[in-house]
């Protein structure tokens, strides 16, 4: 997720429309002493090291359906991909909004969770079965990297992911998901199976580099070192590839 908060702001409920408005920018300014900045994400840092023309395809607050969704729909001549990969909680539907072109984001959760706005408990057996929510995350978060680096190959098109949330990799919870993982090209994936702090959340978080202590999402200077992380993987596999 990208936003304008230069770096870290004790008690900031949330960065993420700070940048939208002008009255926005400006009582952020008055109560904080610092100008919120148009947003920024690792990715549009690194293609401007890089000289390259940052196109975002995906938004903030997004599933990875839609990454594998909105993919193949991209013109990929000449491209370098870069995919964050989110938590695997996160779904998307499509609504009849907007002539049944609008998807939006929902989230599955355990079955005795209390339901919300975009929040569904999923229990469509009753007695009979109870859903193995984090285990089917798992497996499918390792389905879709897969498929999209198929894709990818298939096109020819140099790309690297890596984990903007924690998904778990690091101990997976089913022989599947395991067998998955074994499949996917680790070379163009930064730490595919690392923890937590090895994760663009859980790393920013660790060295303070976040919004605030009631937003975790990493802030400028978070998105910036961030880049610094994953640009030596970057230029080698764009010379290489």
């Amino acid at each position: 997720m990208g936003n304008g908060v230069p770096e870290y702001v004790e008690g900031l409920e949330s960065g993420a429309y700070m940048h939208t408005t002008q009255k926005n920018r400006q009582e952020f300014k008055k109560k904080y002493n610092m100008e919120v900045q148009d947003p920024i994400s690792c990715g549009s840092v690194l293609a401007g090291r890089l000289g390259l023309q940052f196109e975002r395809v995906s938004a903030n607050g997004i599933s990875n359906e839609m990454i594998v969704r909105r993919l193949p729909q991209v013109k990929l001549t000449k491209t370098f991909v870069l995919i964050g990969l989110t938590s695997y909680n996160r779904r998307e539907a499509l609504t009849t909004s907007q002539n049944k072109t609008h998807w939006h984001t929902w989230k599955m959760v355990e079955p005795n969770d209390p339901p919300k706005y975009k929040t569904l408990p999923f229990n469509p057996w009753g007695k009979e079965y109870k859903p193995a929510i984090e285990e089917e995350g798992q497996i499918r978060t390792a389905m879709q990297i897969l498929y999209m680096q198929s894709y990818l190959k298939l096109k020819k098109v140099p790309y690297l992911m890596f984990n903007a949330l924690y998904n778990g990799f690091d101990d997976p919870l089913t022989d599947e998901c395991k067998k998955i993982l074994g499949k996917i090209d680790q070379t163009h994936f930064y730490k595919l199976q690392g923890g937590l702090s090895e994760t663009q959340h859980g790393w920013c978080l660790k060295q303070n580099l976040v919004v605030s202590d009631l937003d975790e999402h990493p802030n400028m200077q978070g998105q910036q070192a961030w880049a610094d992380q994953l640009e030596p993987l970057v230029k080698d596999i764009w010379n290489v590839d």
